[in-house]
């Protein structure tokens, strides 16, 4: 965790005030104005769309599209969650210096949202199982087809250089509300309690077991008798072991 933690992303703060009394879940919410909590926000925004980039600086990504392809995958849905804090953000327009911020960003998010088929991949390709509301499956192509998305990586790329734009440009003008409430978040934050393996050696260790027993368990299955249903008549044969050597 790099030192912009306390405020670089709010979902563990929104985690534990769910486990709390109303008494304290509303304590919690009124420690800052919404226009606050909407700037704490979109600075996480920020950090997670900084770190995308940062990921995808250097030389050796050209020989990398795995890892160009997934980055970008997730920078989409970032753009996503963006642009829905910044549908909030609007919503302070009636000031009128959140006005002439909101004007100042405006170029940066009229291209962003030029791509209106954002949301329907990140919902139905990205962040889910590639099914559509009804829970029908979905073809990847028929998606991208019937959707305004950005297929190329520079312009996925331009898209989140331009959402960080934007967030700059309203902490630098409303810097004194963002710097104090930042300052306060700092006051509870908490430090998060490490869980999970945390070494590659460990993690092969699990791995490679698991696996072995998954290994044994198909040997178990395919050498066990079965029942099979043959045009209405039922036969018992034994399956031979199809596990490869």
């Amino acid at each position: 965790m790099g030192p912009s933690t306390p405020f670089c992303w709010r979902k563990p703060l929104i985690a534990q005030s769910r486990a709390r009394s109303l008494g304290e879940c509303e304590l919690q919410s009124s420690r800052f104005s919404p226009f606050e909590e909407s700037l704490l926000i979109l600075r996480g925004m920020e950090t997670q769309l900084e770190s995308a980039l940062r990921a995808l600086h250097g030389k050796e990504l050209m020989a990398n599209e795995d890892l160009e392809w997934t980055v970008c995958n997730h920078i989409q849905i970032l753009l996503c969650s963006f642009l829905h804090e910044w549908k909030i953000f609007e919503s302070f327009g009636k000031d009128e210096r959140i006005r002439d911020t909101l004007k100042i960003a405006a170029p940066a998010l009229d291209h962003i949202r030029a791509w209106t088929g954002l949301e329907r991949v990140r919902s139905t390709l990205l962040a889910h199982n590639l099914r559509d509301k009804e829970g029908n499956p979905v073809s990847t192509w028929d998606v991208f087809n019937s959707n305004k998305i950005p297929t190329a990586y520079a312009e996925t790329v331009l898209l989140a250089r331009l959402a960080v734009l934007a967030i700059r440009q309203t902490r630098e003008r409303h810097y004194s509300e963002f710097h104090l409430a930042a300052q306060r978040l700092t006051q509870y934050h908490v430090t998060i309690k490490p869980q999970g393996i945390r070494t590659s050696q460990e993690a092969e260790s699990v791995f490679q077991a698991t696996k072995d027993k998954m290994d044994e368990l198909v040997r178990q299955v395919s050498t066990r008798p079965r029942i099979r249903v043959l045009d209405g008549d039922v036969s018992r044969r034994r399956l031979e072991s199809s596990t490869k050597p």
